[in-house]
């Protein structure tokens, strides 16, 4: 113990030094007498458009941390050891040991072999010339005062004023010295607000000028409306992809301006559209699609001089395949061109989607182009392997404590175009796991194993036309059943679970619904005598039937990933348990001894995420959920109830130690304590640090209650005092983050408010360690 507390002496004062020699370094520049930091000032428009003028500024403020300029004092330390002439010195140097070295070479080969190693060093000094050395390349570069920086600013401000229909804005910059920076003050008058006052439609083609009157109510300028640069952009990409809907290929940007018209008198702009062809005199014809070419070989496929490439038609479609076992009839169903169809830009992204997201395509392309006055679509679908071996490794650990330290370890077959587009996965696994058996802590080791087959279509007695039709939902139906086991040296356990789930998503919103669930459980003590009290857990058996919905809003629903970042997103879900065993009347079936459940759950979540700046994201998350059996006799399953604690809840205590209601688990009693009502919140404020490192500091604030008439009196929720029940923890911690694809998070939480009121003595913090973000 002595030990320790010397060595978390010296890392604090080494961290200290550190943090003073930075400060030092900030400084640098002031005390040789090298020029001043610039300070922005901008007066004269609201907050809103300051926010965005200062995002427009060549300036931008240095990245900080707790308020701290990290990345600036990174560079100023680096800068302060840079030496731009011994580097050039070292690299006269290079040239000459090298040129030596090459003259005096014994042979050719030796030569070339001199000559490349001479380069690369060279290589490397010019990089370290251009780029600063590595603590350089890690910071960031302060940005000193410049009049032409100042004066390019002002031009910046001026045209985005202008975007924003201030067109006679005027700026006035005022320059003040001061001890430490440079106050630079941008006074800026927006005037007068230009308007809209007319709108009018020019086309040379009749049928273009039909189209596009037809669709005058989807136009982005409109009569009245302020006049905004960005309304114009978004319009001229309308009319583009409108008539790329409709027939009009290699219609681009080029063909479509506007002619503005301003009246300086009442401030007012007339608009005029005006859409071109390349030559006054041509007619702009629709094009039909001639052939659509689907191609589903490799290069390895087109390299091999044994296999003997096939062509087959399919559903109008010409498949190019390596072979015979490919299902046509299944891909070209998610292909929604046809031959003889007009050309439309929005079904060729359409046929991307689909494709991408039954997961059987490594990479794909899709190219029109025109072919002896014909259009032919091309696309390059390149098959994944047939079967494919992954292997995961997860797990948790807390307080760096073995103990607490639960791995798991997973093997994963994946074999595709099973049925079809069908997938087929097959997933062994071992973890380690801790299981209370009346109250006292057994570490086993859980062995399972999980099949799960995915189709992208629904599996339904409907008829082809009815499944063509549902293909525009993005369908998929899922099949999975579980088998875990689970054995020490008084306890084993024994489970299946089995569900049937179909998934279909419209724009933004994901639907889930699973028509079927079944859960048996088996759990036995297999020596009652080392066990302190009698187990009262049972056998149990229950069908479920539930459904989710989630709307997301940040990205197409194609790419539903928990890494990609989102600006807010909301789920409901709502389970109805014990359906199936009461209205078929399974429990006359079962043995007397197996549990039975009757329970309705409802869950509600919500997570925003404000990006504040390029580096620094806010994220909180709110949850809500409930669970009750129907009545007082029905119970609730264990694993359907609620727990606080742990990560991704409140991290400041470990799960189950906390809750319900004003109850807390003694330190002898590990087992976890569940309720039947959650409230949640957690706010995270997550910065980016150097290379893959990420900061955060979070608050976690929540709560579990029994909703049971018979529940202990402090388990139970009462609405006038509930919050004074809220668990309140808060830490930071650190993420290193890959490209968004493996994040492992450590976080230090600390409690900061116990339920049951009791003071707390002394920070007992808890270290958390685990793959992927907690929310």
């Amino acid at each position: 113990m002595k030990t320790y507390c010397l060595d978390k002496q010296k890392l604090i004062i080494q961290f200290i030094s550190y943090l003073l020699l930075s400060i030092y370094a900030s400084f640098l520049h002031a005390s040789v007498g090298k020029s001043l930091p610039i300070k922005e000032v901008i007066v004269g428009v609201n907050h809103m458009h300051k926010k965005a003028l200062q995002k427009h500024s060549i300036y931008h403020p240095h990245t900080t941390f707790l308020a701290m300029p990290i990345k600036k004092w990174l560079y100023q330390w680096g800068n302060h050891h840079f030496n731009l002439e011994k580097i050039k010195n070292e690299r006269v140097a290079i040239e000459a040991t090298y040129g030596y070295r090459i003259r005096k070479a014994a042979n050719e080969k030796e030569k070339i072999k001199l000559m490349a190693k001479r380069d690369k060093a060279i290589k490397r000094k010019q990089n370290l010339a251009a780029n600063g050395n590595r603590l350089m390349r890690m910071g960031e570069k302060p940005l000193y005062y410049d009049p032409i920086y100042v004066h390019h600013n002002e031009k910046i401000f001026l045209n985005y004023m202008n975007s924003k229909g201030y067109l006679d804005a005027e700026i006035i910059t005022k320059t003040d010295l001061q001890k430490s920076n440079i106050r630079v003050t941008y006074y800026i008058k927006p005037k007068n607000l230009y308007k809209i006052i007319a709108t009018r439609l020019q086309a040379n083609d009749q049928a273009i000028c039909t189209l596009l009157a037809n669709h005058s109510s989807e136009s982005l300028i409109k009569i009245g409306d302020p006049y905004a640069y960005q309304n114009f952009v978004n319009e001229q990409e309308r009319i583009v992809n409108l008539l790329s809907d409709n027939g009009y290929f290699e219609f681009n940007e080029q063909y479509v301006h506007f002619i503005a018209h301003q009246s300086e008198s009442d401030h007012t702009i007339a608009v005029t559209t005006v859409v071109d062809l390349p030559h006054p005199k041509m007619v702009y014809h629709t094009t039909k699609i001639g052939r659509i070419v689907v191609d589903l070989t490799t290069q390895k496929d087109h390299a091999s001089s044994t296999m003997r490439l096939l062509t087959k038609v399919c559903q109008g479609l010409y498949f190019l395949v390596p072979s015979d076992g490919y299902p046509l009839d299944d891909i070209a169903a998610k292909i929604p061109l046809r031959p003889g169809d007009l050309y439309n830009k929005s079904k060729i992204l359409e046929t991307y989607e689909r494709l991408h997201r039954i997961a059987t395509f490594g990479s794909i392309a899709i190219l029109p182009k025109i072919e002896a006055d014909r259009l032919v679509v091309y696309i390059h679908a390149k098959p994944d392997e047939r079967i494919r071996f992954q292997t995961e490794i997860a797990g948790e650990c807390v307080n760096l404590n073995l103990k607490k330290l639960h791995p798991a370890i997973k093997l994963n077959p994946i074999i595709r175009r099973v049925g079809g587009l069908g997938i087929l996965q097959i997933e062994a696994s071992v973890a380690r796991r801790e299981e209370f058996v009346a109250q006292t802590s057994y570490q086993n080791i859980a062995y399972g194993l999980r099949g799960k087959f995915t189709t992208p279509r629904f599996i339904l007695f409907l008829s082809r036309k009815t499944n063509l039709m549902l293909e525009k939902l993005n369908p998929s139906t899922t099949m999975a059943i579980d088998y875990s086991f689970t054995e020490n040296r008084v306890y084993s356990s024994k489970k299946i679970d089995a569900a049937l789930h179909y998934d279909w998503y419209s724009k933004h919103i994901l639907y889930q619904c699973a028509p079927f669930k079944v859960t048996f459980d088996n759990p036995k003590v297999l020596d009652q005598s080392k066990v302190n009290q009698p187990h009262t857990k049972l056998p149990s058996f229950f069908t479920s039937i539930g459904c989710i919905l989630t709307i997301r809003a940040a990205t197409p629903a194609l790419y539903f990933n928990p890494l990609v970042s989102y600006r807010w997103m909301v789920s409901i879900a709502i389970e109805h348990g014990g359906l199936y065993e009461h209205l078929f009347l399974v429990k006359k079936i079962l043995p007397k001894e197996i549990q039975l459940y009757k329970y309705l759950k409802i869950d509600i979540g919500y997570r925003h995420a404000f990006h504040l700046t390029a580096y620094t994201t806010l994220v909180y998350q709110t949850k809500l959920g409930a669970v009750k059996g129907y009545k007082a006799t029905d119970k609730v399953p264990l694993d359907k109830q609620y727990t606080i604690g742990g990560y991704g809840s409140v991290r400041a205590w470990d799960r189950g130690m906390v809750g319900p209601g004003l109850y807390e688990s003694k330190k002898d009693k590990k087992e976890a304590q569940k309720g039947n009502l959650l409230l949640l919140g957690n706010i995270e404020l997550r910065q980016k640090l150097i290379g893959y490192l990420e900061g955060a500091l979070f608050l976690d604030i929540g709560n579990t209650w029994k909703l049971e008439k018979d529940a202990p009196l402090k388990m139970k929720f009462n609405f006038h005092k509930f919050y004074k029940a809220f668990a309140v923890g808060g830490g930071f911690g650190l993420r290193l983050n890959l490209y968004n694809t493996f994040v492992l998070c450590g976080d230090l939480a600390f409690p900061l408010y116990r339920p049951s009121g009791s003071k707390l003595q002394k920070l007992q913090p808890i270290f958390n360690v685990n793959i992927g973000y907690p929310f």
